[in-house]
């Protein structure tokens, strides 16, 4: 398969929806513990379910048939070189988020994501897709959109909100377990205090919500660099802005077990209140 940034972005794009079809297809036994991670690689949720395993082999399978190639690194397999023609990509893997609702069959934020990144770093493409509400959203050359399961051609942009204060603003940021809830929350109340509304939830999606407007700002507190970089690329092509807490860019490091504090914003004003109340 012939490489550009637009055939990477569709690739992207394709492969995201057919892990979101798979994991609609699975059954009871999705929930299966297969595999338990290497100690000192997320020590707080060491088991493997089957649905991890499946779309993970999805996208291993889908990204060694282009034939180009790639260094995978991904949540459960780490990292993979796969062999292939043309200048080295990464393809940056998160092929299940939201294994400890799943096994509860709670139906809400069941994601799964991929992006293409060039060997110097810069983001080529990159794909989330919701399995609960079967959509995607992505970015491609052209900006960041969002389109149904059913038809990937038919895209809308991706608009994000223009909120300028805090009062007003909806946050999001990964609260669900206690190990996370009680030190982030602590540390960082006077943020949690000015906002008008919470939403306990990060990792990839976190950037898809804020460049479509469902939430104003994405704070991310030590997340790992699956998480970050696999959604990243779509707040970027909307418009939003991202830095570290101390305002610097977010460089993608190709460190598996590298951790990241970030901060995405709606808007630049929104964007210096969050730092300044971090500061």
């Amino acid at each position: 398969m012939e490489r550009n940034s637009i055939s990477a972005a569709n690739f992207c794009i394709r492969a995201v929806a057919s892990a979101v079809r798979r994991a609609c297809e699975l059954g009871e036994q999705a929930t299966e513990v297969v595999a338990t991670r290497e100690a000192g690689y997320r020590d707080w949720d060491p088991e493997v379910i089957r649905i991890d395993r499946e779309l993970e082999n999805l996208y291993v399978q889908a990204l060694q048939e282009t034939g180009w190639r790639i260094t995978l690194l991904s949540e459960e397999l780490q990292r993979v070189e796969l062999p292939g023609k043309g200048e080295p990509i990464y393809a940056v893997c998160d092929p299940f988020d939201g294994s400890a609702l799943y096994r509860r069959k709670i139906k809400a934020f069941w994601f799964t994501a991929l992006a293409i990144y060039d060997f110097q770093g810069n983001s080529i493409s990159a794909a989330v897709g919701d399995i609960v509400s079967r959509r995607i959203e992505f970015a491609t050359p052209e900006g960041a959109f969002v389109a149904s399961l059913g038809n990937t051609e038919h895209r809308q942009p991706l608009r994000p909100n223009k909120t300028k204060s805090l009062k007003d603003a909806y946050l999001a940021s990964y609260l669900m377990k206690p190990h996370f809830i009680y030190p982030t929350v602590e540390r960082y109340k006077p943020l949690f205090s000015a906002v008008k509304f919470v939403l306990p939830n990060g990792g990839p999606c976190g950037f898809a919500d804020v460049a479509s407007g469902r939430c104003d700002v994405y704070f991310a507190v030590q997340q790992p660099m699956i998480e970050v970089f696999a959604g990243l690329p779509i707040a970027l092509a909307a418009g939003c802005i991202v830095t570290d807490f101390d305002g610097n860019s977010v460089k993608f490091e190709p460190d598996i077990n590298k951790r990241f504090s970030v901060v995405c914003s709606c808007t630049e004003e929104l964007h210096r209140q969050v730092l300044k109340m971090l500061g």
